[in-house]
């Protein structure tokens, strides 16, 4: 079922392919990270500067072919970061199954997730993946559309929208992130920031957004930071 889902999830990205990665106002030196969807691994480039030689990073994606081309980075992304020894490393994963990839319980100080969270196969599980291979007090770090007010078709229009994909019209309400969260058994998160998310910018490098007609929500992206 992961393999039919992600083999149709064309996608470069969640939306304007692009990696703004909001990270916590604290050093991340030494920590560990799993960057779940890392795609070809800008996003995993930049973390391991974060966490230094005495961190590690290691980036999951479901595309073979991306995980390569992240691999094929790796050295001039040290040559930029000047660090001495590599502290990065890409496996191939699904995010509902990071333990095939590798990744053991505990093992991670945080996880960063990147606003495609609606168009996974599943969002819940995705989450309490990301739970399990945290650390006790460690965090989750994410960006993540939600669409509000709950208008009377939002079910049939994120149904649409994943099968485009549209991560922005996809996305969950507020309140259902809040459940999910909680069902992974993540604290009640805190909102380091958010803006206003049109759904014209799920877009990919080479053409723009697909959208679905007769859409009257809003959208908001947030960042938000939920512990263990």
């Amino acid at each position: 079922m992961l393999r039919r889902h992600y083999g149709r999830l064309s996608c470069e990205g969640g939306f304007e392919a692009r990696c703004h990665m909001e990270l916590p106002g604290r050093s991340l030196a030494g920590a560990r990270i799993v960057n779940v969807g890392c795609r070809r691994g800008k996003g995993t480039y930049k973390l391991s500067e974060q966490v230094g030689e005495g961190g590690f990073v290691i980036g999951v994606d479901w595309s073979e072919a991306f995980v390569e081309a992240a691999r094929r980075g790796v050295p001039a992304a040290l040559d930029r970061s000047g660090l001495s020894r590599c502290n990065m490393a890409f496996r191939v994963g699904f995010p509902e199954d990071l333990a095939a990839a590798g990744i053991e319980e505990g093992w991670a100080d945080f996880v960063y997730l990147n606003s495609s969270l609606s168009l996974f196969a599943s969002p819940s599980r995705t989450l309490k993946e990301c739970c399990r291979v945290l650390a006790p007090g460690g965090a989750l770090l994410a960006e993540v559309p939600v669409a509000a007010p709950d208008v009377a078709n939002r079910a049939a229009i994120a149904k649409a929208a994943r099968a485009l994909p549209n991560a922005v019209q996809a996305a969950p309400t507020f309140e259902e992130l809040l459940a999910w969260l909680a069902e992974a058994g993540f604290a009640e998160p805190v909102i380091r920031s958010e803006r206003p998310l049109s759904p014209d910018e799920g877009s990919t490098p080479d053409r723009p957004a697909a959208m679905v007609p007769g859409d009257e929500a809003t959208y908001r992206l947030l960042t938000v930071e939920a512990s263990k």
